[in-house]
């Protein structure tokens, strides 16, 4: 196979009418060595995160904040602590439309021993619904925006912590 690809370089340099004949081999061949390198360097996002409204009634409101992770990464808790990975953090901006009540709600975590952390750790698998109550100022449309901060890992290894923006479009309660 190799040499079906050199030859084939050979003859595409035979065919050039130019004193660079050696400049031009020597370019094809880096960049088709080159090339394989490129084209498998993919940017890994593991976690991808949706967000609704939904009324509770004209003064309140649930921020549903959805994370839906690939099979074999997780994120880790809120509550993540110690020396393991870093936990996931909520900011959102605040405007006079809306007070957040209490703080982000998220469901029991997975706990589990991490060989990777060499600590025990609180991580969601697969899916995972994160909610915030709000307490609405007004009756109109707003949008809420904000931020998620999350590292995700596998069995082998971890991206650096990375934000999500979040936009969270909450409609009138007229």
């Amino acid at each position: 196979m190799l040499t079906k690809f050199v030859s084939c370089i050979m003859y595409l340099v035979s065919c050039l009418n130019t004193k660079y004949k050696i400049h031009y081999t020597i370019l094809l061949l880096v960049t088709c060595y080159l090339l394989p390198f490129a084209c498998s360097a993919q940017v890994q996002t593991p976690v991808k995160w949706e967000c609704t409204y939904n009324p509770i009634d004209e003064n309140n409101g649930e921020l549903i904040i959805k994370a839906s992770i690939s099979i074999d990464w997780h994120i880790y808790s809120q509550l993540q602590s110690g020396d393991g990975p870093l936990p996931t953090v909520f900011y959102f901006e605040r405007t006079p439309d809306y007070d957040l009540v209490k703080t982000v709600g998220e469901p029991t975590p997975e706990t589990a021993h991490s060989d990777v952390f060499s600590a025990d750790v609180m991580m969601f698998s697969n899916e995972v619904i994160f909610k915030q109550k709000i307490k609405r100022s007004n009756t109109k449309a707003f949008t809420i925006l904000g931020n998620v901060e999350c590292m995700a890992c596998n069995n082998v290894s971890c991206l650096p912590p990375k934000k999500y923006t979040l936009t969270i479009k909450v409609p009138s309660a007229d």
